[in-house]
């Protein structure tokens, strides 16, 4: 039987390490440092664990990168989620993340993207990832028929998939054996000089020289806790999940328009559905208030989900409003939409597990080992290409372009 969580009422006088942020992203750093031989605290202002950011993922996870090091880091992450059981250490019945892998399909309509999408792919082989397949029309609509005839090229790879990011997180809590206090504010990091010294909580002070930032959207601005400047941008994210409905292929995979963004996927007889529309930059904010129109706008508009995949237009004409759960939430993106993992510029024993850019529940795993290895010594930080130093220094500041 899985051990509980090791919730405690009040926080200790003093912590070798206290990680800020329940969500998936902390709860990879807490079970990691702990693996590494450290005795990390967890604190989460929220009643429960991942309940804000995690809990609005739509909780994909795919290696169809371009650049080195995300491939790197999710290659390990889909690793680490198959071997979940053994990596935690725990039966499988009880380690069991829903991990499905139905694939990843990147479709377009657009003659002109099928170099684009053939560079991709070649790109991808070239980086190990020999598994991704690139598909003309005909070759795509053979393998899933509710496809338009106009799709002229696709990519696909079949590992990749999605899990439950939620209970993923929750088992990496379980595992750490951290002690976690939940509903329990973080008011500031306490510093003498440069120096991290303790945390000041809603429920006491916790006398520590490393802290853990993994708070997502509330690390940076005049209102986050790491009290120096970070290139971070917050912007809203809407996640719509449909009740069970006939019309919806259970058996599809992660299904993407290359050329405007939508996507969706199957989930316990429905489907989720997100779309990455321009928004501006916004301040933190939990809980986030999603646009009521975005369920029309998804279902609805001729560039949403149904320009792909027309049963859309059946299912939409006739699933009921009740039958939609509309959430939003945040990604706080970074200017190459890749991490920041590690020290903190002007701080010393400050550390920075933040700026996934939407992907934490994919890259979370990897990154949390990462900031362990780094905060242990066995990693230096120049070695880490995940480095908050990269932006001045303008190294690997490559951005994938054209697609999620």
């Amino acid at each position: 039987m899985a051990a509980p969580l090791n919730r405690i009422a009040d926080p200790p006088r003093a912590a070798d390490v206290v990680v800020v942020g329940g969500g998936i992203v902390g709860a990879a750093s807490a079970f990691w440092l702990a693996r590494a031989g450290h005795r990390p605290v967890l604190v989460e202002r929220a009643a429960a664990l991942a309940s804000a950011t995690t809990a609005a993922s739509v909780h994909g996870v795919r290696a169809q990168w371009t650049d080195p090091e995300n491939v790197a880091m999710i290659r390990e992450s889909l690793d680490l989620f198959a071997r979940f059981p053994e990596v935690l250490y725990l039966p499988p019945a009880e380690a069991d993340i829903g991990l499905t892998r139905q694939g990843y399909l990147f479709a377009s309509t657009d003659p002109g993207q099928r170099d684009a999408l053939r560079a991709r792919v070649e790109r991808q082989h070239e980086l190990g990832l020999a598994d991704v397949a690139l598909l003309d029309g005909e070759a795509v609509r053979r393998r899933f028929p509710w496809l338009t005839r106009e799709v002229t090229a696709a990519t696909f790879r079949a590992g990749d998939g999605w899990l439950d990011g939620r209970r993923a997180a929750t088992l990496f809590a379980r595992a750490s054996g951290a002690p976690i206090l939940l509903g329990t504010e973080v008011l500031e990091i306490e510093r003498v000089g440069d120096r991290v010294v303790g945390v000041a909580t809603s429920r006491g002070r916790v006398a520590t020289d490393t802290v853990v930032l993994a708070t997502g959207p509330f690390t940076a601005g005049p209102t986050g806790l790491a009290g120096e400047p970070l290139p971070l941008t917050l912007l809203r994210r809407h996640r719509l999940i449909l009740a069970p409905h006939p019309g919806i292929p259970q058996d599809a995979p992660m299904t993407i328009d290359a050329d405007t963004g939508a996507h969706w996927r199957p989930h316990g007889g429905g489907a989720v559905l997100a779309w990455p529309l321009p928004e501006p930059a916004m301040p933190p904010a939990f809980p986030v208030p999603p646009d009521p129109s975005f369920p029309a706008l998804v279902l609805h508009d001729p560039r949403g989900v149904s320009r792909l995949a027309p049963f859309w237009r059946d299912v939409a004409a006739t699933i009921p409003a009740v039958d939609l759960d509309l959430v939003a939430g945040q990604y706080t993106m970074t200017p190459d939409h890749k991490p920041l993992i590690g020290p903190a510029a002007h701080t010393v024993g400050l550390w920075l597990h933040t700026g996934y850019s939407g992907h934490g529940v994919m890259g979370s795993p990897s990154g949390g080992r990462l900031l362990a290895d780094l905060i242990t010594g066995r990693v230096p930080d120049a070695a880490n290409p995940f480095r908050l130093g990269r932006f001045a220094e303008g190294v690997g500041l490559e951005v994938e372009r054209g697609v999620l």
